[in-house]
């Protein structure tokens, strides 16, 4: 049992479902460990950071990129080699060690370049640094393929030198040889293979003792001998003695390399420290990304809002088999704590207290939810529930014993800083006894302030909730009509098992059904019927409102439609407009050339025609003029169309806006503007938007 809650709780919750999903998408096995062993816990500051790195790295995948891939192995092994004097760690090891230290340093210079702010994840590597003291003595004997080199040392190139000589030499005496036998009748049709890695004729049996040479095995029907000619058996010998030493030069070499990165080991577990911790977090991006979840927001308030809730087991079921998916919307606050479910059976009260109790254990243990951007969770001590039909065998226990003791352990361990979750509160016994023990459990909940969601059938918890301050109703909504479920979950109100209802539909005689009613209590059988046809005046409620809403979109469309007419033949209004005015200046500017051109004429003094000659230039420079500035005073501005505006509405936004970025749909804090730059915090992230790339919220 860990601090927060308990095994059975996140089993009803289906967490260990999540945990298994979040593993596959894990790189390491201990972080793959990490993920199927994570739960819930309360430290507020902690988990928060968790959320945010994230957040972060969602930020950097989503909107900025060029993030290094994460491709590391496990340095548990390396590590425990390099604290034993004289160790070798092997090729593979040393590699990994390499990978991790390269991955490393291009994570840092990631943080380093960007002009974003990553301090949440840049405090994953805050005991690493950018250093090359690894990567190159590595690098010094090992090529890129991964091999040592020939110049790691003297003595391994005089080797290397002598293996490839030899080598050749061997090649080129087999090579003789086949040529020569392969005119004669003593070869099989394979003509040669390879035995202990060396290169043998393949010889018939009857002809092997006429050759001469070391026979090293046979085909299994004996007919063909396989063997090793005279002239290379030296040489091979000479080769395997090479490959001997090489092998130790290569051992040695290892050994002094494994001995300098000894001095390195904080560093390196440094590494493997801060890469599953990134690989921890890029698992739980990774899920958000499959589950289209948010991230959740905290708060000390007391209150849980989430809308759109979706179950993300029950979507990814769904989708598969493309079902709709049904969101909910939750609100569990210091003044309605208490929450009952009520309704029909198959309607949704046990998924959406599963959604609700299943979200906050995730926001608990630092997961995204698939929710509504708009969400807010309080963090709780303690989070129990009591779902399904739980019978303990070994301690032959019933359901109802089952639960009683869940009960009675509720009792003991809640308190005001407590979220239950009890699924079909109060049945497994006799009804009326039953009720009136779930009743007393109810009100002694209540008493402990505990947050609860509970669903039920019972009329007296129904009415105990009405009656309590801080206890409120919800129902799961039914079409009235066919009892079909409407999947939509309504806080304010009980809702109807609609029994009777039910059992019409589905044939049950009408005689049967009115000698069931008479059975009933009055009051019981009314407060029943009261409730059928509250859900059902409600249902017809929102029919009409939700009519209303499409009438007032139709309306406003139209609204638009006019607005735009009117838009379109004021702008031809003013078009015909300016055309008259252009007409009759171009009417005044003709008589007035034609008055020069008599004027003119009828002098003869060529000192006045020139003096007549400057009023007509200055005339038309002054017009010229004229027309240049109303072409100015003119010209229209640009505009946001009116949809813009109402959507946009960036002329509001002022230091300490709330705004989304229209890329990425992520919510911000303006905190400077300097021109049609903005600098924007986003968690403990700040980054520069250009002005007309926001939109206001608040």
């Amino acid at each position: 049992m860990n601090q927060v809650t308990d095994q059975q709780t996140l089993i009803d919750l289906e967490f260990d479902k999540i945990l298994e999903w979040c593993s596959k998408y894990a790189l390491s096995e201990n972080t793959k460990r990490r993920v199927l062993n994570l739960s819930p816990g309360f430290d507020y500051p902690l988990i928060n950071e968790n959320i945010y790195q994230v957040q972060q790295l969602k930020f950097i995948k989503d909107a900025e990129g060029g993030f290094p891939v994460l491709e590391f192995e496990d340095l548990d092994s390396e590590l425990r080699f390099l604290k034993i004097k004289d160790a070798v760690i092997p090729l593979e090891g040393i590699l990994n060690i390499h990978q991790a230290s390269c991955l490393v340093n291009s994570i840092l210079d990631f943080f380093e370049s960007s002009e974003n702010n990553y301090s949440v994840l840049e405090k994953v590597f805050e005991s690493t640094h950018k250093t090359n003291d690894i990567v190159d003595p590595i690098e010094h004997v090992i090529d890129a393929s991964g091999q040592i080199k020939d110049t790691a040392s003297i003595e391994l190139k005089t080797i290397r030198d002598s293996l490839r000589s030899t080598q050749k030499q061997i090649r080129k005496n087999f090579d003789k040889e086949l040529r020569r036998l392969s005119k004669t009748n003593l070869l099989s049709d394979t003509k040669e293979t390879v035995i202990n890695n060396r290169r043998v004729l393949s010889v018939k049996s009857s002809y092997k003792k006429q050759f001469a040479g070391t026979v090293l095995g046979s085909s299994k029907t004996g007919n063909i001998a396989h063997i090793e000619p005279k002239v290379n058996i030296e040489l091979n010998i000479e080769l395997d003695h090479l490959k001997i030493d090489e092998g130790k030069e290569v051992y040695r070499i290892l050994q002094e390399l494994t001995k300098e990165l000894a001095s390195h080991h904080w560093l390196i577990n440094a590494y493997n420290i801060a890469l599953h911790e990134i690989d921890f977090i890029q698992a739980k991006f990774k899920l958000a990304k499959a589950m289209k979840a948010v991230k959740p927001n905290l708060t000390n308030e007391r209150l849980v809002k989430v809308e759109g809730a979706l179950h993300p087991i029950l979507k990814e079921k769904n989708d598969r088999e493309n079902k709709k998916t049904f969101g909910q919307n939750i609100l569990l606050n210091a003044s309605q704590r208490m929450l009952v479910i009520s309704g029909p059976n198959a309607g949704g009260k046990s998924i959406t207290l599963k959604t609700l109790g299943l979200f906050q254990v995730m926001v608990q243990s630092g997961l995204f939810i698939p929710a509504a951007e708009h969400n807010t969770f309080c963090l709780f001590k303690k989070i129990y529930s009591e779902i399904g039909d739980n019978q303990s065998i070994e301690n032959e226990l019933s359901t109802y014993s089952y639960r009683l003791k869940r009960m009675k352990k509720f009792l003991s361990l809640s308190n005001a800083d407590t979220l239950l979750l009890l699924d079909e509160f109060g049945t497994g016994s006799d009804p009326e006894l039953g009720g009136a023990l779930a009743e007393s459990f109810f009100e002694a909940l209540y008493r402990k302030k505990v947050f609860a969601v509970l669903t039920t059938h019972y009329s007296n918890i129904k009415s105990r909730a009405v009656q309590l301050p801080e206890a409120i109703n919800g129902c799961m909504l039914f079409n009235s009509e066919n009892l079909e479920p409407l999947f939509e979950f309504k806080i304010g109100q009980p809702g109807s098992s609609f029994t009777f209802e039910v059992a019409k539909i589905n044939g049950v005689p009408e005689s049967l059904i009115n000698k069931a009613k008479g059975k009933l209590n009055k009051e019981k059988l009314k407060l029943n019927e009261l409730l059928s046809d509250l859900q059902k005046k409600t249902n017809t409620l929102d029919k009409e409102i939700l009519s209303n809403k499409e009438e007032a979109t139709h309306y406003k469309e139209r609204s638009n439609d006019t607005l735009k007419t009117k838009e379109k033949l004021s702008y031809k209004f003013d078009k015909v407009n300016q055309t008259i005015q252009l007409h009759e200046l171009q009417l005044s500017a003709g008589k007035k050339m034609l008055e020069f051109i008599d004027g003119f004429k009828n002098v003869k003094n060529k000192k006045v025609n020139l003096e007549l000659i400057d009023q007509v230039m200055a005339y038309l420079k002054e017009q010229k003029t004229k027309k240049e500035v109303k072409k100015k005073i003119d010209k229209p501005k640009k505009k946001l169309s009116k949809k813009q505006v109402e959507t946009y509405q960036q002329e509001k936004i002022d230091l300490g806006s709330q705004v989304k970025i229209i890329a990425t749909k992520q919510i911000a804090i303006v905190e400077e503007i300097k021109g049609n730059q903005t600098t924007l915090s986003i968690g403990n992230t700040r980054i520069k938007v250009a002005l007309d790339k926001l939109v206001w919220v608040s």
